[in-house]
């Protein structure tokens, strides 16, 4: 390993042991993320990576009995293993050692009114996306959060990539020059599959709008590109021009998208994402042209980033290697060669949130890398005006 790699790491293992011997974790529970919940998994795993947070409580059914089994099998005392969110609210905001922060990995629909009584006893919130299934919600999160001092943060955990951090720092350092094109996609093929009498049992809560929003797609895995569009290349969208429908004639949600971007520096920008392509596991990747050269990033091999400057040959940059920033460096865990994912992604937000609550108990300036509610707020106008453009035989519409 270079001299730069060793210093760096050993910085990086000192704050990691720091964290290992932390006597100050934050108390956290968690709302929904029930037996047999991927994602409930990756939430309660991303929070152990670095030791900020202790698992004090939670709620994981609606029926007492299961979500009291479910909980004691993760450690939990049984009087802290709830049936309702509005019960663990009240019951946690009367004890001593109650939660300071809660994370929320419901169906969209439900995260306004499930935040809001958190929020009421100053807990702090992580919530998975997207933040709800109305824009109207969405907003009235976001002014509920302002008027309070809590963190709130989104899990756009793609964000957390080291080497997609990379990127956005070559883009902050005019590496590329003026942004001119940008490309996200994001194809998967889960439904490609699933038949009629099968689309109820299989989509579940996404069939709802009251909880999914106007498209399945667009929440599903729509507002992970849109985010990582902006998140990258610091732009923000001015208007959409979008085909959303669904290609398949089993399913009654829409499972394909086609976006054009018009962005406010000028340049144009496009997004597809599907779960209508056939074999596609999760091939997230993100194109970014400027006029001094270009960046492209792929989920599927994580640990590398390309660099092409004008008129010279591609670079391949490595995660952790000598040459990446200090935010890249930060967001690895291991050394540079040895395989690095989505579970540690996750967890950077999970820590970065830790740091956020931490730095506003010490009354520090918040200097956010976490996903925000605005970021939230964001990607429920985008659906509503992508969706709104495909309705109106895409026409451009304003966000």
């Amino acid at each position: 390993m270079k001299k730069k790699n060793k210093i760096a790491f050993g910085k990086l293992n000192l704050l990691r042991n720091d964290q290992l011997n932390n006597h100050n974790k934050i108390k956290i529970g968690f709302v929904g993320g029930g037996p047999n919940s991927f994602i409930g998994y990756t939430h309660r795993l991303a929070a152990r990576f670095d030791n900020r947070f202790d698992f004090v409580a939670g709620v994981f059914s609606k029926d007492t009995k299961k979500s009291i089994e479910f909980g004691m099998s993760l450690g939990l005392e049984p009087a802290r293993c709830y049936n309702s969110y509005k019960i663990m609210a009240i019951k946690e905001s009367e004890r001593s050692d109650g939660i300071q922060a809660v994370g929320i990995m419901t169906p969209s629909g439900d995260h306004y009114k499930i935040a809001r009584e958190f929020i009421k006893n100053k807990v702090h919130i992580i919530c998975d996306k997207p933040l709800t299934s109305k824009v109207e919600d969405a907003v009235a999160l976001e002014n509920l959060v302002k008027k309070t001092n809590i963190v709130f943060a989104l899990t756009h955990n793609y964000s957390g990539y080291p080497m997609l951090r990379e990127a956005k720092k070559l883009v902050e350092k005019n590496k590329i020059g003026k942004i001119k094109v940008i490309n996200v996609e994001y194809p998967q093929g889960y439904t490609v599959a699933v038949k009629k009498k099968d689309e109820k049992n299989t989509l579940k809560w996404r069939l709802d709008k009251n909880m999914c929003g106007p498209s399945m797609i667009l929440a599903e895995i729509g507002t992970h590109a849109y985010h990582l569009m902006r998140y990258v290349t610091g732009l923000e969208v001015k208007e959409v021009s979008a085909e959303v429908n669904s290609l398949s004639d089993e399913i009654s949600v829409d499972d394909n998208a086609f976006i054009i971007l018009r962005m406010n520096n000028k340049a144009r920008g496009s997004i597809w994402v599907s779960s209508a392509a056939t074999g596609g596991e999760n091939g997230l990747k993100i194109r970014v042209y400027g006029t001094k050269g270009a960046v492209e990033w792929l989920q599927d091999d994580p640990n590398i980033l390309k660099f092409t400057e004008l008129n010279s040959a591609t670079k391949i940059i490595t995660r952790a290697s000598n040459c990446v920033s200090d935010l890249s460096i930060k967001s690895s865990r291991v050394a540079a060669g040895h395989p690095e994912g989505f579970f540690e992604a996750f967890a950077n937000i999970y820590t970065e949130f830790a740091d956020a609550i931490q730095n506003i108990k010490k009354r520090k300036k918040l200097n956010l890398v976490h996903p925000t509610v605005n970021d939230g707020v964001m990607g429920i106008k985008f659906i509503f005006a992508a969706k709104e453009s495909s309705n109106l035989n895409s026409k451009w519409i304003k966000i």
